[in-house]
């Protein structure tokens, strides 16, 4: 099962019963955020453009879509919604592939109520896409705060620039790695070459660092945690590294912005 972020105090939430959904609506847990929304199922061609585009605006970073919790407009707060779940997996994922363009990939995960009438949730995570964005009737759409957003053309082609320079960092870096091969000259042998590329972080990650009044005394209690570590102390006294972590002195925070990307 894969977890959802809720918050920066829920980061891997993993709900497994209609009791875990309703735990989360009492305890006040749910909130549309760049990463989450909740609604009702597709009912009608325009519920699936709509669907559509919500989708596609998570494409860009990643989340998740909660389908069987709805907003009460007047008290401004979630309540269980069970939907019909026969069929709802293909459907959702039919709208996925055939309205974006390019198409999109999604993963579902079925939670039934507690009625066992056929009722539930389904849960749809909306993994980054590494072709994003993605286009709904011509027109391209991200995710901000709370909601999703038509995406200007500037910032359409600040993420495709992001996206190729970071293909063409890849190939060179595979090119580098061919080129220092010790055996690359030796018989008809094949090798396999790979790139690995962490995740993106979630936005509010370095929150409590970067927006507290001491963020330099946390930052610094981290450094000294990682030198103390026995793997960090292991691989210091092998080689060492110039400048180590011991000499990250006079830090100061500064915002940074890659283009596509929320700040952190």
């Amino acid at each position: 099962m894969t977890s959802i972020y809720l918050s920066s105090d829920n980061p891997q939430w993993m709900p497994k019963s209609e009791a875990d959904l309703r735990a989360a609506v009492d305890g006040g847990l749910f909130e549309e955020s760049h990463r989450l929304d909740l609604k009702k199922a597709p009912n009608s061609k325009g519920d699936n453009k709509e669907l559509a585009r919500d989708l596609s605006s998570f494409a860009v970073h990643g989340g998740t879509l909660i389908i069987g919790v709805q907003e009460n407009k007047d008290s401004r707060t979630f309540e269980l919604a069970p939907q019909p779940l026969n069929g709802l997996p293909e459907k959702i994922e039919q709208v996925a592939r055939t309205i974006p363009d390019p198409p999109l990939t999604v993963l579902t995960e079925e939670i039934s109520a507690a009625a066992d009438d056929g009722t539930g949730y389904l849960i749809v995570h909306i993994p980054a896409s590494p072709v994003a964005p993605h286009m709904v009737d011509n027109r391209y759409f991200g995710r901000g705060d709370k909601t999703k957003y038509q995406m200007g053309d500037a910032e359409v082609v600040a993420l495709h620039t992001w996206r190729r320079n970071t293909e063409a960092d890849t190939l060179t870096l595979l090119r580098e790695e061919m080129d220092e091969d010790p055996l690359r000259d030796v018989g008809a042998q094949s090798h396999l070459f790979l790139v690995a590329q962490p995740t993106a972080g979630r936005r509010d990650m370095c929150l409590p660092i970067t927006g507290a009044q001491n963020w330099n005394q946390r930052l610094h209690i981290l450094i000294q945690r990682a030198l103390e570590a026995p793997r960090t102390r292991a691989a210091l006294s092998r080689t060492g590294f110039s400048p180590d972590l011991s000499q990250l002195l006079g830090t100061r925070s500064r915002p940074h912005l890659y283009p596509g990307r929320p700040l952190l």
